[in-house]
């Protein structure tokens, strides 16, 4: 009789458990954080700075005479972001350097975007409306440079499972550096009222006393 030969069937390989590296995933958040953070300043003061700018060049008394024209300008970023954003998505795909394909576009828009964006405001107090575009011109382009390879980053460094939890951890980076930007601007202009309020209590005082 012969005996029958059972062949043993391959034990299933179990796949690999992910883990999310947090402290990795937070550090690209803080690229996220920077965006939103750069972008609620620029659109919240850029249309401000613009409208006494070309109100004080034009000779204009009301702010409605202008705002044609801060409406073309603020709207370039829109126009910027079609044009360059695929530019430098696309030179970064391609980019070998030490550093990565992404890190350097991250770390020389970062860099820019933090030395211009400053003066910003240094040229609109000098009253320069050529400087103050300028510089915002100089911020728009850098942030582009940076912006598309640091949404990249994330699927570079993280496994394709993990990718939505970690795309949800960038995701409130972000929106917590926008929020990070209004509750700084809200205490900006709180306390200037606040300032405005005690001189008029105090003048009241001193007035009071005067009598």
């Amino acid at each position: 009789m012969e005996e029958e030969i059972k062949v043993a069937e391959p034990a299933a390989e179990e796949k690999p458990a992910f883990k999310l590296n947090y402290k990795r995933t937070f550090t690209i958040g803080f690229a996220f954080f920077g965006i939103l953070l750069l972008w609620q300043v620029y659109d919240t003061w850029c249309p401000t700075f613009l409208t006494e700018l070309f109100k004080s060049a034009f000779n204009k008394e009301s702010d409605q005479d202008v705002q044609y024209l801060v409406g073309v300008m603020m709207a370039l970023d829109n126009l910027a972001a079609l044009i360059l954003l695929p530019i430098f998505g696309r030179l970064s795909d391609k980019t070998k350097s030490p550093l990565g394909k992404r890190m350097p576009y991250i770390l020389v828009g970062t860099f820019v975007c933090a030395v211009a964006f400053p003066f910003i405001p240094v040229f609109f107090h000098n009253n320069n409306l050529v400087g103050t575009i300028a510089m915002m011109a100089i911020v728009l382009v850098f942030a582009m440079m940076y912006r598309n390879p640091a949404v990249a980053l994330m699927p570079d460094m993280t496994p394709k499972p993990l990718r939505s939890k970690a795309n949800g951890i960038i995701n409130i980076m972000g929106y917590i550096g926008g929020a990070f930007a209004t509750v700084v601007g809200m205490i900006f202009v709180l306390s200037k009222y606040l300032k405005a309020l005690l001189k008029s209590v105090a003048f009241g005082q001193l007035k009071f006393h005067s009598w």
